[in-house]
């Protein structure tokens, strides 16, 4: 484990031993991030005040007073309405009396909750030092992210911060104010076409970067992750943030990358309908009050990991001369190769300091089980013994856990670390009478019933019982993919057989190109920099006898780790392939215009298609998951392979760079496992029961 990852502890801890009430009202010596003198230091009038009074806010309103014929003043109105809508408030009884109820309510439904507390301290004393800014930039898999980040802070006794928030929280009765008074600042989803709001939102951000004393909290991939692996970052808000020190107005901004990962995320059950194409439940207060009470079961969720970065600052990315050249030239703005070099750094800490739980390897050697051994299911005992291997591989691969390796671990307390585990997700996969895993899942149809906003194509309830729990599954099986996807994508471009390296090369930068996207990798780093991760990679898989290299040919080796790390793969490079496939066979006479909700429509059919087949190439379920169709949809507009028709919403097709493209993954030599999924026999039974599976 890294040493700025060490010293873990567990908040509840303490939470447990003494009273909520006394806890929330004591006395706080908070720690403000952003040390500013008085009079630079804005109170949330005078920040809505010098937003209005910005000069580039006014020259706006004039300029829509005078294009829509309206009075200034009604301009003016608008802005000031928007700005009560946007700006944050700092409300110290709230988060007292809300902190009151979240204990609680924190310490029914987890065991624990992790911080590595070493960290937390030294940047709680850094900003008692050092007069900067701070950007808390957690990765987002869940509605609890920010509301337990905000427990750390007032934990520690430090400031909650300016966070981010969606209009989703504004609209609920009561909440959407309760929320802005612990820190939440408001931001429309979507607001390009509105110049006067887009410009008081750039001002807002600019004026609580300067002039606000606590720190600003966004979430940089925009929106929770369903699939539960990092997303690619977005770059609006980020370089706003960065223009302030562009400008000089801060003498530098320290962003802070947290990592957070959950045991079981609260919203497991509502992800894994959403991937399939169900839409979320609107956010309303009734809905949330009805969810919460739901969640009975005392330490049912599990543990929570927090783990805190190195800070990053802006000052490794914008020159001294990038902010001379500002302040000569108004108008200089910054590369975008800034911007995203500094986001994807932040997205990289993210995934390499995710704290990988016992069940993320439970879920990886079971996803590989039913495929590879479809008629050997794992009992404890073997599972047990896999576990430690790849617990300790993954480990010197630079994967964080806990319990972190300890190679004098006894096997009664592996036994012991499995069972806690499979207790949390009993739900999932259980353990017999016999000492067998298998799954234990409900199926509700009523989840479907009446719901007539489905985004996609509806899939027959064969299909829904057998990709429901094999989904549910591979969500936790997508934390562990940072360490395994480019060792993955060189067993895919190998196989078992003997070609020339160079070969090997060329497939290994065509996937990487292609789901790019998909695992948040940096997009077309120069050829240096992807053959030394190749490189690197081909040195893991020697050193396990995955690979053989004679002379300048490569050849593949069917070890247990080749065959889990091609496999792992399949459902990535089956849904791309399906995607193009379906776009390039499109037929507009009978499927109309080629749109996204179409696109996402017809590629979950074909692939229904598919698995309803007796073949033995059959897909993983979980390439019908949406988000798998979006991002290879994104990918092809990023390589020019698709592009945007003049009318909104359309897409056109490149026929010749579709179907080369196609014709390209068809060479690469995968091999498809002999079991599947639809091996398993599901029956739907009371929820009171466990749905046997057959493997």
């Amino acid at each position: 484990m890294q040493e700025e990852n060490s010293e873990f502890v567990d908040i509840l801890i303490e939470r447990r031993k003494y009273s909520d009430f006394l806890w929330v009202s004591r006395h706080m010596d908070i720690q403000m991030p952003h040390k500013l003198p008085p009079e630079l230091k804005l109170s949330r009038n005078q920040i809505i005040n010098a937003v209005l009074n910005n000069q580039r806010i006014k020259e706006v309103i004039n300029y829509l007073a005078k294009n829509q014929n309206v009075s200034k003043s009604v301009i003016e109105r608008n802005a000031y309405d928007v700005l009560q809508e946007m700006a944050s408030k700092a409300h110290l009884p709230t988060v007292r009396w809300l902190g009151f109820f979240i204990s609680k309510f924190l310490k029914k439904i987890f065991r624990n909750i992790y911080i590595n507390e070493g960290t937390m301290l030294n940047l709680r004393n850094q900003m008692s030092t050092y007069q900067l800014q701070y950007v808390y930039v957690p990765s987002h898999r869940s509605y609890l992210d920010f509301i337990l980040w905000s427990c750390f802070l007032f934990y520690y006794d430090m400031s909650l911060p300016n966070v981010a928030s969606g209009m989703d929280f504004y609209q609920m009765k009561f909440i959407g104010e309760i929320l802005r008074k612990t820190g939440a600042f408001y931001m429309r989803r979507s607001f390009s076409n509105d110049l006067l709001y887009k410009e008081i939102f750039k001002a807002y951000i600019t004026c609580i970067t300067n002039y606000s004393d606590r720190a600003i909290e966004f979430f940089i991939e925009g929106t929770r992750s369903r699939s539960q692996k990092s997303i690619e970052p977005k770059y609006g808000l980020l370089s706003i943030i960065l223009d302030s020190y562009l400008q000089s107005n801060v003498p530098d901004i320290q962003f802070v990358p947290i990592s957070i990962s959950y045991d079981r995320p609260i919203e497991e059950n509502l992800f894994v309908y959403e991937l399939l194409g169900v839409p979320k439940p609107k956010e309303t207060t009734i809905a949330l009050l009805r969810f919460m009470s739901l969640l009975k079961d005392l330490g049912s969720y599990g543990t929570v990991f927090f783990n805190i970065g190195k800070p990053i600052s802006a000052s490794q990315y914008i020159s001294l001369k990038d902010r001379k050249t500002r302040v000569m030239n108004p108008d200089y703005k910054l590369s975008s190769d800034i911007i995203k070099n500094l986001a994807y750094d932040i997205i990289d800490t993210h995934q390499k300091n995710t704290v990988l739980t016992t069940f993320n390897i439970i879920a990886l050697l079971f996803n590989e089980r039913i495929q590879t051994y479809p008629g050997n299911p794992y009992t404890l005992e073997t599972l047990v013994e896999d576990y430690r291997w790849y617990k300790q591989w993954l480990s010197s691969l630079g994967a964080v856990f806990y319990p972190s390796v300890n190679n004098n671990v006894t096997t009664d307390e592996l036994y012991k670390e499995i069972l806690l585990s499979l207790e949390t997700h009993s739900e999932l996969l259980m353990l017999d009478k016999s000492k067998v895993l298998h799954f234990h899942t409900k199926y509700t149809e009523a989840k479907l019933e009446g719901n007539t906003d489905m985004k996609t194509y509806k899939l027959n309830e064969r299909i829904m019982k057998i990709a429901i729990p094999a989904i549910n599954l591979t969500i936790y099986v997508n934390a562990t993919l940072y360490f395994l996807v480019k060792l993955g994508m060189i067993t895919t471009t190998v196989g078992l057989d003997t070609i020339n390296i160079d070969e090997a090369f060329e497939r290994y930068v065509l996937l990487r190109k292609l789901l790019s996207t998909e695992f948040a990798l940096f997009p077309n780093p120069n050829s240096s920099v992807i053959y030394l991760e190749w490189q690197k990679s081909i040195d893991i898989l020697l050193k396990e006898n995955c690979l053989n290299i004679k002379d300048n040919f490569i050849t593949g080796q069917k070890t247990a780790l080749f065959t889990l790390l091609h496999n792992l793969m399949l459902p990535f490079i089956d849904a791309a392939r399906f995607t193009c496939t379906t776009l390039l066979n499109w037929n507009e006479s009978i499927l109309g215009a080629i749109t996204n909700q179409k696109i996402l429509k017809e590629c979950q059919k074909q692939v229904e298609i598919a698995l309803l087949e007796k073949t033995n190439s059959r897909p993983h379920p979980y390439c019908l998951s949406l988000d798998l169709f979006k991002s290879t949809l994104f990918n092809l507009l990023q390589q020019g392979i698709v592009v945007k028709s003049e009318k909104e919403g359309i897409y056109l097709i490149n026929k010749i760079q579709i179907e080369l493209l196609i014709k390209k993954l068809r060479q690469l030599p995968l091999l498809h496992p002999s079991g599947s999924y639809n091996d398993i026999t599901l029956s739907v039974l009371n929820n009171s029961l466990s749905i046997k599976a057959k493997l």
